[in-house]
């Protein structure tokens, strides 16, 4: 198992081998990155830390079920993955939590599976969560992803414009919230 094997040979060798080592690799080129995003998507640190397990749970099950077909790259495909999870979640009864967060450093200790600290929210933080999840979903994946937008095409099962389209709109949106707090 080479470290350098594109994301799609890897995907392949587990389904036909079940080389662990290739899952482990996977693992690691992408879970910063899948956290990121469920951490723009969702309200805490707690959601996206188990937005981002179910994610790689189901994408391991998917793989080792024959479910990557490789007609889109694998980070495409791992995505739109976390994308429906993240959208279950919000969708979700949300019984009342305490937030790890709001703790204080003496009450607690640090708990969080993917990083020692969250940052405080900035102000593109905040006026990311005050915009639809559509504008906040494109946005995340094509400027903050860096993905294409006929990749997020994919992603969001859209077709290229209408992503392109609602992509332009989510960035008009952010931007108009931008200038209402900056002229407060």
């Amino acid at each position: 198992m080479a470290e350098w094997e594109d994301d799609e040979r890897l995907a392949k060798a587990y389904v036909a081998e079940g080389d662990p080592r290739a899952l482990e690799t996977l693992y690691r080129r992408h879970v910063d990155a899948t956290y990121g995003f469920a951490q723009r998507f969702l309200t805490s640190r707690e959601d996206a830390e188990e937005a981002t397990s179910e994610c790689w749970l189901r994408a391991f099950r998917a793989l080792r079920d024959g479910q990557f077909r490789g007609d889109a790259s694998f980070k495409t495909w791992l995505f739109a993955v976390m994308r429906y999870v993240c959208l279950e979640r919000l969708r979700q009864p949300r019984l009342p939590t305490l937030s790890l967060s709001a703790l204080t450093e003496t009450d607690r200790g640090d708990y969080s599976l993917f990083g020692s600290s969250s940052p405080e929210p900035s102000a593109l933080d905040d006026a990311l969560a005050s915009l639809t999840d559509d504008h906040r979903l494109v946005l995340t994946l094509c400027d903050l992803q860096g993905f294409t937008a006929a990749e997020a095409a994919e992603i969001l099962g859209r077709s290229a414009a209408a992503t392109k389209s609602l992509h332009l709109r989510a960035r008009r949106a952010l931007r108009d919230v931008l200038e209402k707090d900056r002229s407060q």
